[in-house]
């Protein structure tokens, strides 16, 4: 199987969520799957002829799924959630980044901070999604070489992933693994 992305509504419920994502994969895959989750929250498709690799997002309004053949993860935020202004992008990184990427957030640029920090975010969240980490592994790597955002970290791909639905402009996601 190719690489397959697709994006679903959200629910408030948590388990209207999982039936909509699993019913999604059965029809995609063609297969009597079910979706199962470890202690770390990652998902991972049992049942399946061939091992295939999951990975969800959920943000907004949306859900978005990745399935491929190989490891994958996939994050994405809702930028209207951050307009309120009153967020310390600066603070957020110096607690949760690597001090390479704190410096990048921090350093003046045309970019604001909220725009490198979510940038930023997106990148390591897909990242731990797709090698099964969590956020508080988060000061352990960086995805900033200097003063740009690297394309990977050790073998491991990480580039903006653009999705085409209506409002898609109100959101900014990241893939890795691909």
């Amino acid at each position: 199987m190719a690489f397959r992305c697709f994006v679903l509504e959200n629910n408030p419920d948590r388990e209207a969520r999982h039936a909509a994502v699993e019913a999604a994969v059965r029809d995609c895959m063609k297969e009597d799957v079910h979706i199962e989750y470890s202690a770390k929250g990652k998902p991972s498709i049992v049942g399946a002829k061939e091992e295939k690799h999951i990975s969800v997002t959920t943000t907004g309004s949306k859900i978005v799924v990745a399935l491929h053949d190989s490891p994958v993860g996939i994050d994405g935020e809702y930028l209207p959630r951050y307009e309120n202004g009153k967020t310390d992008f600066a603070a957020l990184a110096e607690r949760f980044f690597s001090g390479d990427e704190a410096e990048y957030v921090r350093n003046e640029s045309e970019e604001s901070e909220k725009d490198k920090f979510l940038k930023i975010w997106v990148r390591k969240e897909a990242y731990v999604k797709c090698v099964g980490k969590t956020v508080a592994d988060f000061p352990n790597f960086s995805v900033v070489d200097g003063e740009k955002i690297m394309s990977k970290v050790g073998s491991v791909s990480l580039k903006k992933f653009n999705l085409r639905f209506e409002g898609c402009e109100d959101y900014i996601f990241a893939i890795a693994g691909l």
